[in-house]
């Protein structure tokens, strides 16, 4: 079994929107944990905010159940593109939102 750090964790805090990459301990989103089995196969998701926190591992889900993605996020190009790497890259396609 993998250890996982564990709480009180120290304060942080970040401007808005805030960076995977600044977080300590850096989040688990399920990149080495989750395995799908092909529930999402042939569906389609538009997945807004998928470039860090929470909708990283939405996506990262979503991907590995075999869904097409189509990630809109602001202004994250760091984070959406390693978003993008660890999903495989494949069909999903991250769009920049206004």
């Amino acid at each position: 079994m993998t250890a996982y750090p564990k709480p009180p964790f120290e304060s942080q805090s970040q401007p808005v929107p805030g960076s995977t990459e600044a977080m300590r301990p850096r989040p688990d989103h399920g990149e080495d944990s989750y395995k799908g089995s092909g529930r999402l196969k042939n569906k389609k998701v538009l997945l807004n905010g998928g470039d860090s926190g929470i909708g990283r591992a939405v996506a990262i889900a979503f991907a590995r159940e075999g869904a097409d993605l189509l990630v809109s996020y602001l202004n994250e190009d760091e984070d959406v593109a390693e978003t993008k790497r660890l999903v495989g890259g494949g069909p999903a396609m991250p769009a920049r939102s206004r």
